[in-house]
């Protein structure tokens, strides 16, 4: 954790983040198979990022309340200038709502991924030994 960068930055490596785990992840669940590439591997791990994207939904609304404060701050000392020639109050109370609205929106995701966790948190593959009479095909170990 960096925190002398400054916030615009850090949220945007969690965007960029986000972006790699989706291009990783986009062709299949081989990306979850882990180092070895054995399927019993992606159980836990898919489990894993189950609760990343738990936490990532349960520290998005402060992000968003602190990103919120910090536009109020700038609006009030009338530090805004809209490009485009809009009255800033009018487009201001236009951004807030949309970010209030976003809020709302992420503490619902963020209460189906807690259900989602619940369930995802024992998620296991299978031992070598669970695999018919120790066949290491069947435990998904490439022959």
């Amino acid at each position: 954790m960096d925190l002398t960068r400054d916030p615009h930055y850090s949220i945007r490596a969690a965007a960029e983040s986000v972006r790699e785990y989706n291009h990783r992840t986009i062709d299949g669940p081989e990306a979850f198979y882990g180092e070895h590439q054995l399927i019993n591997h992606a159980p836990p791990n898919i489990g894993e990022a189950i609760g990343a994207l738990y936490v990532l939904f349960e520290r998005l609304p402060q992000a968003v309340d602190q990103t919120a404060a910090a536009v109020r701050y700038v609006e009030e000392q009338e530090a805004i200038r809209m490009a485009n020639g809009d009255d800033p109050g009018e487009a201001v109370s236009r951004l807030l709502r949309a970010l209030i609205n976003a809020r709302q929106s992420m503490l619902l995701a963020q209460t189906h991924l807690r259900s989602a966790v619940e369930v995802s948190s024992n998620l296991a593959g299978h031992w070598l030994d669970d695999a018919d009479g120790g066949d290491l095909e069947g435990a998904g170990v490439p022959g």
